[in-house]
């Protein structure tokens, strides 16, 4: 019984690292894409409307996605210092297993 417990116990652990993976990816992706609207937003003359709203889009998904990545602890360079000044987190010294804390 003890074996089955502990079996279980690491597959969770595995499913876990794997969707963190996974999130972190999507973060990566999401993030690429946002950072390319932002640059077309920027440099282009007339912009249409929807690729306003792409960006919005696209905004919103990514910081969704760090968000999520906070609350399950997530440790990675997600490349988004600009959002965390924004939200006003800074790094912990004192605890080397979370990543931003809230102020």
């Amino acid at each position: 019984m003890a074996f089955h417990l502990n079996s279980a116990s690491k597959k969770q652990g595995h499913l876990k690292q794997q969707y963190d993976e996974k999130l972190i990816d999507l973060i990566r992706d999401i993030h690429q894409h946002y950072t390319t609207l932002v640059q077309l937003q920027q440099n282009a003359y007339d912009l249409p409307e929807e690729l306003r709203i792409f960006e919005k889009i696209a905004e919103a998904k990514y910081l969704f996605l760090l968000r999520e990545a906070k609350e399950r602890q997530l440790q990675a360079d997600i490349s988004a210092p600009k959002k965390a000044k924004q939200f006003r987190w800074r790094k912990r010294t004192n605890r080397a297993e979370d990543i931003f804390h809230s102020e």
